[in-house]
């Protein structure tokens, strides 16, 4: 009988022992962590990124650092070469300027750290040199916009285009979906093109100017909702509102309650949540060397008044 009682002490000490050792062996697991070089943190659509980029992290488990590149190429360098320098396991960058891109590039594959873009898309030779690329396709985003405003135009019309960042791939993109569907429209005329840089404080200002001029005007397609907001404010000043059709990009909260008021008829939703969450999904399969496709898409939706409600509630409104 003792020697059965002494036999199951050593068997509970031994179970308990194992239990510890196991459990210490997992606390002593490397925690990734994965650096996240954003553009600019006062851009209100990339909020929505950034809180994607911190769900993402914690629901993974893993350590993340953003930093802001306060839309300087200078500064981003330098966060970056202090994530290096640091040995994070893998970096998600949203470019302030894709064209600048390189010297990261040479920084992060000199010390074999995988690199993820995310919403801004780089040009070859630096495209290939990626983990991979997650984001969404402008061109359809412009496409979309477009061929819902040539519809609601009845294939007939004045149009206006307000640019964001000249040079910015979604600018490009977007302007050169609107502008493909367009010239298949006859009797769509774009009157006037200009930027706005993204800002509806400007996009309000070239308004007010084109109004000014007296230009004819049946529809408004702006590169990003803020632009889109600034021209209705501009239109609605002078009682034009309810006769100029208005088209954002981005489906943002601010975009999606003037679509509920009558003030904005579409939008294209591009999912910045989606984006920041796939960056860093991105970013912990590259730091695990596994495979990842070339683009890592979210697809564009387009909104119309008749679903902003189903849109609001993805930003839990």
């Amino acid at each position: 009988m003792k020697r059965i009682v002494s036999l199951l002490i050593v068997l509970l000490v031994f179970s308990a022992s194992f239990g510890l050792w196991a459990n210490g062996a997992d606390e002593g697991a490397k925690q990734l962590h994965i650096g996240v070089a954003a553009a600019n943190f006062d851009d209100k659509w990339m909020s929505y990124m950034h809180d994607g980029f911190r769900a993402a992290a914690e629901k993974a488990g893993v350590k993340m650092t953003m930093v802001d590149g306060k839309n300087d190429p200078a500064v981003q360098q330098g966060q970056i070469e202090t994530f290096v320098t640091q040995g994070v396991d893998a970096i998600v960058i949203v470019p302030v300027q894709v064209s600048s891109i390189g010297p990261i590039m040479a920084e992060v594959e000199k010390a074999g750290i995988p690199l993820v873009a995310v919403n801004r898309f780089p040009e070859e030779p630096y495209f290939s040199q990626l983990a991979t690329y997650v984001g969404s396709d402008e061109l359809f985003a412009g496409t979309k916009q477009a061929e819902k405003i040539a519809e609601l135009l009845d294939g007939k019309g004045d149009v206006v285009i307000i640019h964001g960042q000249f040079g910015h791939p979604a600018e490009m993109g977007r302007t050169q979906g609107n502008k493909d569907v367009f010239a298949k429209y006859p009797d769509i005329n774009i009157v006037r093109e200009d930027t706005s840089e993204w800002q509806r404080a400007k996009a309000l200002e070239l308004m007010e100017n084109w109004i000014q001029t007296g230009i004819h005007i049946d529809a408004v397609l702006a590169n990003n909702d803020e632009s889109a907001i600034g021209a209705a404010m501009a239109l609605e000043q002078v009682g034009l509102l309810d006769q100029v059709l208005i088209a954002g990009v981005d489906a943002t909260p601010d975009a999606l309650h003037l679509m509920k008021e009558g003030k904005l008829d579409v939008t294209v939703f591009q999912d910045a949540y989606g984006q920041g969450a796939g960056g860093i999904e991105a970013a912990i399969k590259a730091a695990n060397g596994e495979d990842l496709p070339p683009v890592w898409d979210i697809p564009y939706e387009v909104v119309t008044p008749d679903v902003a409600d189903k849109y609001l509630a993805k930003y839990g409104e």
